[in-house]
């Protein structure tokens, strides 16, 4: 149910997906148990299932104190739910226990966003993606900032990324927005709009 699960999620089919890794989360392997529940809340999320997503991964990073990935995910949940000042706090205790998770960078580099830390949050951003270069969400996380900077060359080289990265990158909705993105984005290369 759990290589199932990763399967349907590759495959951008969410709500099949969620429920194959609920089934496995009832797996007597804790350790497989654990994986399906990572796997179910990084559903939710995607889902915009926010409340239920925190609601799981308060279990799940009190079941496991001690997993970085765990916290992250639960970082994640609450910065979904608009308890962002929360957020920040879980991420950067993440930060300094692991210094280079990404998924913790991330959650620093969109909050530094929010506050119109560009210049700081594209830092924290660049250092996501390297550390995880193969993470979408990163490199879309990233455009953003580059697109509010004016930087609109990367953005649309980041967005590409993302495009590249995402699964089933032809078809999905995603794919095609982001295409839309790199396209406005390329008409602005070397001009700053009004």
């Amino acid at each position: 149910q759990y290589q199932l699960g990763n399967l349907l999620s590759d495959e951008t089919r969410y709500q099949e997906a969620l429920a194959a890794f609920d089934r496995a989360t009832h797996a007597p392997d804790f350790d497989l148990a654990i994986r399906a529940r990572k796997g179910k809340v990084k559903t939710e999320l995607r889902l915009a299932e926010f409340v239920t997503a925190r609601a799981d991964a308060d279990q799940l990073r009190k079941a496991v104190p001690a997993d970085t990935e765990a916290a992250t995910l639960y970082a994640d949940a609450l910065w979904a739910t608009g308890l962002f000042d929360e957020a920040d706090v879980v991420y950067e205790d993440v930060l300094r226990r692991v210094p280079g998770s990404a998924r913790a960078r991330f959650g620093v580099s969109r909050s530094l966003a929010t506050k119109s830390r560009l210049d700081d949050a594209l830092r924290e951003g660049l250092s996501a993606v390297a550390a995880s270069p193969r993470d979408g969400e990163l490199h879309a996380g990233v455009a953003e900032i580059y697109e509010r900077l004016n930087r609109f060359d990367e953005a649309a080289a980041s967005y590409t990324n993302f495009i590249n990265l995402l699964p089933n990158k032809d078809r999905s909705d995603k794919a095609a927005w982001s295409r839309a993105q790199v396209q406005f984005l390329k008409a602005f290369e070397g001009r700053v709009p009004v």
